[in-house]
Protein backbone atom coordinates (compact mmCIF):
# COMPACT_ATOMS: atom_id res chain seq x y z
CA UNK A 1 0.00 0.00 0.00
CA UNK A 2 0.91 3.50 -1.06
CA UNK A 3 2.00 6.00 2.25
CA UNK A 4 0.21 9.04 0.81
CA UNK A 5 2.10 11.46 3.19
CA UNK A 6 5.22 10.02 1.84
CA UNK A 7 4.37 10.23 -1.38
CA UNK A 8 3.77 13.83 -1.02
CA UNK A 9 7.15 14.90 1.05
CA UNK A 10 9.19 13.18 -2.12
CA UNK A 11 7.17 14.93 -4.56
CA UNK A 12 7.33 18.54 -2.83
CA UNK A 13 11.09 17.96 -2.52
CA UNK A 14 11.47 16.70 -6.09
CA UNK A 15 9.22 19.60 -7.50
CA UNK A 16 11.18 22.42 -5.02
CA UNK A 17 14.97 21.29 -6.46
CA UNK A 18 13.71 21.41 -9.73
CA UNK A 19 12.53 24.82 -9.39
CA UNK A 20 15.95 26.01 -7.95
CA UNK A 21 17.43 24.26 -10.75
CA UNK A 22 15.44 26.35 -13.50
CA UNK A 23 15.12 29.18 -11.38
CA UNK A 24 18.72 29.90 -9.36
CA UNK A 25 17.75 32.72 -6.69
CA UNK A 26 21.25 34.31 -7.77
CA UNK A 27 19.58 34.75 -11.59
CA UNK A 28 16.83 37.00 -10.04
CA UNK A 29 18.12 40.57 -9.70
CA UNK A 30 17.42 42.63 -6.14
CA UNK A 31 17.89 46.04 -6.16
CA UNK A 32 18.97 48.02 -2.62
CA UNK A 33 16.18 50.97 -2.27
CA UNK A 34 16.58 53.60 0.61
CA UNK A 35 14.49 56.68 1.26
CA UNK A 36 11.47 55.99 -0.74
CA UNK A 37 9.30 58.80 -0.37
CA UNK A 38 5.78 60.34 -1.95
CA UNK A 39 5.34 64.04 -1.87
CA UNK A 40 2.03 64.81 -0.68
CA UNK A 41 -0.25 67.10 -2.47
CA UNK A 42 -3.88 68.36 -2.24
CA UNK A 43 -6.38 65.73 -3.09
CA UNK A 44 -7.50 67.99 -6.49
CA UNK A 45 -3.67 67.19 -7.69
CA UNK A 46 -4.37 64.56 -9.87
CA UNK A 47 -0.50 63.14 -9.78
CA UNK A 48 2.21 62.36 -7.15
CA UNK A 49 6.22 63.04 -7.24
CA UNK A 50 8.04 59.64 -5.63
CA UNK A 51 11.62 59.85 -5.14
CA UNK A 52 13.95 56.99 -3.71
CA UNK A 53 17.54 56.11 -4.57
CA UNK A 54 18.10 52.60 -6.20
CA UNK A 55 21.54 50.56 -5.80
CA UNK A 56 22.56 47.22 -8.14
CA UNK A 57 24.57 46.02 -5.81
CA UNK A 58 25.01 42.85 -8.69
CA UNK A 59 27.52 41.76 -11.22
CA UNK A 60 24.56 42.28 -14.12
CA UNK A 61 23.00 45.25 -15.20
CA UNK A 62 19.05 45.15 -14.18
CA UNK A 63 16.45 47.66 -16.12
CA UNK A 64 13.35 48.45 -14.47
CA UNK A 65 10.23 47.91 -17.15
CA UNK A 66 7.71 49.13 -15.22
CA UNK A 67 6.14 50.04 -12.00
CA UNK A 68 2.81 49.60 -10.45
CA UNK A 69 0.49 50.19 -7.63
CA UNK A 70 -3.15 49.27 -6.52
CA UNK A 71 -2.74 53.14 -5.45
CA UNK A 72 -2.37 54.36 -8.58
CA UNK A 73 -4.19 54.29 -11.98
CA UNK A 74 0.05 53.91 -13.47
CA UNK A 75 3.42 54.88 -12.46
CA UNK A 76 6.18 56.12 -14.81
CA UNK A 77 9.79 57.01 -14.70
CA UNK A 78 10.06 60.75 -15.80
CA UNK A 79 12.90 63.26 -16.63
CA UNK A 80 13.17 66.92 -15.86
CA UNK A 81 14.75 68.12 -19.08
CA UNK A 82 15.13 72.11 -19.78
CA UNK A 83 14.05 71.88 -23.62
CA UNK A 84 14.15 75.28 -26.07
CA UNK A 85 14.25 76.93 -22.49
CA UNK A 86 11.22 75.53 -20.97
CA UNK A 87 11.64 72.76 -18.25
CA UNK A 88 9.72 69.49 -19.59
CA UNK A 89 9.15 65.91 -18.01
CA UNK A 90 9.81 63.12 -20.45
CA UNK A 91 9.06 59.19 -20.10
CA UNK A 92 11.53 56.94 -19.33
CA UNK A 93 10.28 54.26 -20.85
CA UNK A 94 13.29 51.98 -19.17
CA UNK A 95 15.71 52.82 -16.08
CA UNK A 96 18.78 51.21 -16.72
CA UNK A 97 21.32 50.52 -13.23
CA UNK A 98 24.43 49.24 -14.02
CA UNK A 99 26.42 47.00 -11.98
CA UNK A 100 27.59 48.44 -8.43
CA UNK A 101 26.19 51.48 -9.37
CA UNK A 102 23.28 54.26 -8.05
CA UNK A 103 20.45 56.12 -9.27
CA UNK A 104 19.20 59.14 -8.05
CA UNK A 105 15.64 59.70 -8.18
CA UNK A 106 15.35 63.17 -6.68
CA UNK A 107 13.40 66.65 -7.14
CA UNK A 108 14.58 67.96 -10.41
CA UNK A 109 15.79 65.24 -12.33
CA UNK A 110 14.59 61.54 -12.54
CA UNK A 111 11.21 60.38 -10.54
CA UNK A 112 8.33 58.19 -10.44
CA UNK A 113 5.05 60.18 -12.04
CA UNK A 114 2.33 59.16 -10.35
CA UNK A 115 -1.31 59.28 -11.91
CA UNK A 116 -4.58 59.53 -10.61
CA UNK A 117 -4.31 58.42 -6.75
CA UNK A 118 -7.49 56.37 -5.77
CA UNK A 119 -8.20 57.78 -2.59
CA UNK A 120 -6.02 61.12 -1.21
CA UNK A 121 -2.82 60.35 -0.24
CA UNK A 122 -2.11 61.59 3.90
CA UNK A 123 1.49 62.35 5.57
CA UNK A 124 2.56 59.30 6.80
CA UNK A 125 0.92 56.66 4.64
CA UNK A 126 2.49 54.19 3.11
CA UNK A 127 1.56 52.91 -0.57
CA UNK A 128 3.41 49.88 -2.04
CA UNK A 129 4.69 49.63 -5.26
CA UNK A 130 5.61 46.86 -7.41
CA UNK A 131 8.66 47.02 -9.66
CA UNK A 132 8.97 44.72 -12.80
CA UNK A 133 12.63 44.38 -13.59
CA UNK A 134 13.81 43.45 -16.94
CA UNK A 135 14.51 39.71 -15.90
CA UNK A 136 10.74 39.10 -15.13
CA UNK A 137 11.40 39.12 -11.43
CA UNK A 138 9.32 41.49 -9.23
CA UNK A 139 10.33 43.51 -6.14
CA UNK A 140 8.38 45.19 -3.69
CA UNK A 141 8.97 48.24 -1.61
CA UNK A 142 6.75 50.66 0.81
CA UNK A 143 6.88 54.28 -0.41
CA UNK A 144 5.80 57.42 2.96
CA UNK A 145 4.12 60.24 1.83
CA UNK A 146 6.05 62.97 3.00
CA UNK A 147 5.40 66.81 2.87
Amino acid sequence: MLNTTSYFRTTTLRLTLLLLLAFPGSALAELEIQNPWIKNLPPSVPVRAGYMTIHNPGSKTVSIVSLSSDAFTSIEIHETVMQDGMMSMEPVPTLTIEPDSTVQLAPGGLHLMMMNPGEPTRIGDTIEIRILLDDGSEQKLEMWVKK
